[in-house]
């Protein structure tokens, strides 16, 4: 199946923002996700929804909120990164994010408060904080610092859905890698230059569930991390492997002790 739609909302214009939210099997939570973009007192957004071919009531939600949608399909495809990729060809923001479909923005004036502090900036990356929930235990702490370029691949300082990315990185940098499926948004990070233009907001932006793929599959991750550093210049094997080392020892101390890892 495949299918679009446009929102009368930025047909003919270049929105601010692109919001791409990638789905699969995702009918418990993406009408929260959507409620939470159509909630914003910022209007100047489209949103793309690349749905991996659910077989759950997914596609009937994305159906059901067709006018607020710019583009979406739902087809097979090869994880998330390939999902955001096809999305990507579509999108025409001048900054890109991404939401999972459990996300949502954390209050009606999460984007007003990120475009007004970039105000007539030029960014390359918008970050700000999140705030990670877990309803099963009913426990939440925030996460996502400044970029830092020194920092990144030895952890992923950022909060990564709801981050702002200038559109023009993909084009010059190339889209994500979906030989990936968990360390993809970290490999893309890892091409950056250390001049690259960053402004951070040290709020928190958007919930994020903490039922999400990377935070669930830990040890997949950190393979997946580790492959992503020895393929990056500035890191090469050696030093993936000591940074792969390193986690592996502090993540049962964090999982013993309940805390972020």
């Amino acid at each position: 199946m495949q299918a679009s739609a446009h929102a009368t909302q930025t047909v003919g214009l270049t929105p601010r923002l692109s919001i791409i939210v990638a789905t699969w099997n995702a009918a418990r939570t993406l009408q929260r996700c959507l409620d939470s973009i159509r909630d914003q007192s910022f209007g100047d957004w489209e949103v793309l929804v690349s749905d991996g071919a659910s077989t759950d009531a997914t596609v009937e939600l994305i159906r059901r909120n067709e006018s607020m949608i710019t583009w979406w399909r739902s087809e097979k495809d090869a994880g998330i990164y390939d999902a955001w990729n096809q999305a990507l060809d579509h999108a025409r923001g001048e900054y890109v994010c991404f939401l999972g479909a459990d996300d949502a923005w954390i209050s009606p004036d999460s984007l007003q408060r990120l475009f007004s502090a970039i105000g007539g900036g030029e960014f390359d990356l918008v970050t700000s904080r999140g705030l990670a929930f877990d309803t099963g235990r009913g426990k939440s702490f925030e996460f996502g610092e400044a970029w830092d370029y020194r920092r990144i691949g030895r952890r992923m300082v950022v909060c990564h859905p709801g981050m702002l990315h200038r559109r023009e990185l993909f084009e010059r940098y190339g889209k994500f890698d979906a030989g990936y499926r968990i360390a993809g948004d970290l490999e893309f990070l890892l091409r950056m230059p250390e001049d690259i233009r960053t402004l951070h907001i040290n709020e928190a932006s958007v919930r994020v569930e903490v039922a999400g793929v990377s935070r669930m599959n830990v040890l997949p991750r950190l393979r997946e991390q580790r492959t992503a550093l020895s393929r990056c210049k500035r890191y090469g094997p050696l030093r993936a492997y000591i940074a792969w080392i390193d986690k592996l020892w502090r993540y049962p101390i964090a999982k013993l002790f309940d805390i972020s890892h």
